[in-house]
């Protein structure tokens, strides 16, 4: 598979809440019509800490590049801090 449609959509700081950006990231594979969606929330409220929270669906057919992945579904909470 070689043809993709990449697509992030972040908006920062909505309704004035400070250090807060939700965002959207689709990739999908325009050769066999699988595709991944992940929402995702940041926080960047504390000094050198980064915390971001995600989550993904996954969709396509079990032959299909996205969707022969071993989960549908994935929750994902990162913290980075730098020294």
């Amino acid at each position: 598979m070689r043809r993709y449609l990449y697509l992030r959509v972040a908006q920062k700081e909505p309704f004035d809440i400070l250090y807060f950006t939700p965002a959207l990231t689709v990739i999908a594979s325009l050769d066999d019509g699988s595709s991944s969606a992940a929402p995702e929330l940041a926080y960047t409220g504390v000094t050198n800490l980064d915390l971001r929270l995600r989550l993904f669906f996954l969709s396509g057919d079990r032959l299909t590049d996205i969707g022969e992945k071993q989960h549908d579904r994935r929750l994902e909470l990162q913290m980075r801090y730098f020294f």
